[in-house]
């Protein structure tokens, strides 16, 4: 087939433009080739990590995350070992608890004593204080005993219509036995005679009743005694300056027997 020169020359520029292309398809795969040998290089073993899937990844993760993770079921031993903490546990909370009823049961206890410790104090200071007043009274019971006993007497009597026998008649102003005798002038001869120690104190009272009155059996009517009684003397008088005529003497003594001794001369 003949060719004419322009169509030669155009088929030289074709091949030629094809050997460009070539050349420069292997420049290009030979910068892209470099890098996938250095990829391609052994590596050392490890484990193998799986990357990942994104979270919009259509497949479950192959590791679940931690949030999710299953607690370990536990072993007959931990289980054994919980249940004794769990009974320690609870036997320190009631032991705890004991102590805590039995300090609360001593403060009631103490606070019992001490309130009982007070209610027997205040009963003895009570009964102190009502001894005190009973002392109190009796000593003032005495006082006025004493002031009674030491008031004159005499002129008590001399105030109520008594005279001194010895201003009536011919008698003694102290007759020893007796003392000084007083009587109401209208009570004659049965009295009561009233007999004074010499600082005037009251030793007895004398009732005069003359052996015709009891001959006769004749009942007698006389003032009483409102002094305290010691003991009582009856005895025989054949008659004296106011009463002549035999008669008994009834005396009644106010003091002891050793006391009479006052009266005596």
């Amino acid at each position: 087939m003949a060719r004419t020169a322009a169509g030669q020359v155009s088929a030289r520029g074709f091949a030629s433009g094809r050997a460009l292309m070539a050349a420069a398809l292997l420049v290009i795969f030979g910068h892209v080739a470099e890098p996938i040998r250095v990829e391609a290089q052994p590596v050392p073993m490890g484990p193998v990590q799986q990357p990942p899937f994104p979270s919009y990844s259509p497949f479950p993760s192959p590791m679940p995350p931690p949030a999710q993770a299953q607690t370990p079921v536990a072993t007959p031993a931990e289980r054994t070992d919980e249940q004794r903490r769990a009974a320690e546990q609870y036997r320190i909370r009631q032991q705890a608890a004991e102590r805590k009823r039995q300090l609360a049961e001593r403060k009631r206890q103490l606070a019992a004593r001490k309130q009982q410790q007070v209610e027997r104090k205040q009963q003895v200071e009570r009964e102190q204080q009502q001894a005190e007043r009973k002392q109190v009274a009796k000593k003032r019971a005495s006082q006025r005993k004493f002031a009674a006993s030491h008031q004159n007497q005499r002129e008590i009597a001399e105030s109520k219509g008594y005279k001194a026998v010895s201003d009536l008649v011919n008698f003694p102003k102290f007759f020893p036995g007796l003392g000084i005798i007083y009587v109401k002038p209208d009570t004659l001869p049965v009295g009561p005679f009233l007999c004074f120690d010499r600082e005037d104190r009251l030793v007895a009272t004398v009732y005069m009743i003359p052996i015709k009155d009891i001959d006769d059996h004749k009942t007698l009517e006389a003032a009483g005694v409102s002094a305290p009684v010691d003991h009582v003397s009856f005895y025989f008088n054949p008659g004296h300056p106011g009463v002549e005529m035999p008669h008994y003497h009834f005396v009644i003594w106010h003091v002891s027997k050793k006391d009479e001794a006052r009266v005596a001369q």
